[in-house]
């Protein structure tokens, strides 16, 4: 029995730290991009600087475009400055993609990837990925990068519901980005709600 308490909470742990690895600061990955350009030499002055006009014409996502992921696979990735995190992004909401971070949830009728423009939904953990979720708040924004896009969507809306509430995961005409953990955030055991996070597309622009 010590032994399969022993090798049981080694398990856990592991599971933790991997969970935990797909999240970055946002502010080291700036400092970092600086200190490299810091170090780079100074380019050549150009003598006549080009003029670069605004293209009206440049291409947008592909709506129509589709993606052949396996389940598991780093896809994506979330942003929420307001709390300087970047979360990488997985294909799928199983148990063992959400032990390597935040999932994808993927659906035939009610969800989309970010590029269909409807409704994308996200999932994680509260003790792992997602621990500082509680402090973001309406009007923050997040971004999702998939595909060479961002998409910047402004939160509207958060609340608690049961966790089996089904009209959370729905079928929406607008762009919508949808972020759901388990609540309460220190809750010991399985959490008997859900926190949820909303927002509109606000912004799209090539990465």
């Amino acid at each position: 029995m010590v032994i399969f308490g022993v090798s049981l909470a080694a398990w856990s742990g592991y599971d933790w730290i991997q969970s935990t690895q797909s999240v970055e600061s946002i502010d080291e990955d700036a400092e970092l991009a600086e200190e490299m350009q810091a170090e780079a030499p100074e380019p050549e002055p150009e003598l006549e600087p080009e003029l670069v006009e605004e293209n009206e014409d440049a291409e947008s996502p592909d709506p129509s475009q589709t993606y052949d992921f396996d389940k598991g696979d780093e896809m994506a990735s979330l942003e929420l400055p307001s709390i300087d995190s970047r979360f990488e992004v997985f294909w799928g909401t199983d148990d063992a993609t959400l032990d390597q971070g935040v999932g994808m949830y993927v659906s035939d009728e009610w969800t989309e990837t970010p590029n269909v423009q409807k409704h994308t939904v996200l999932s994680g953990h509260r003790d792992t990925v997602f621990t500082e979720l509680g402090e973001v708040e309406e009007g923050d924004v997040m971004h999702v990068e998939f595909d060479g896009w961002v998409y910047e969507y402004e939160i509207d809306d958060i609340w608690i519901t049961d966790a089996d509430d089904r009209t959370v995961i729905v079928e929406k005409e607008e762009s919508v980005l949808t972020v759901t953990t388990c609540y309460p955030f220190d809750y010991i055991g399985a959490a008997p709600d859900r926190y949820i996070m909303q927002g509109e597309l606000v912004d799209l622009y090539e990465k």
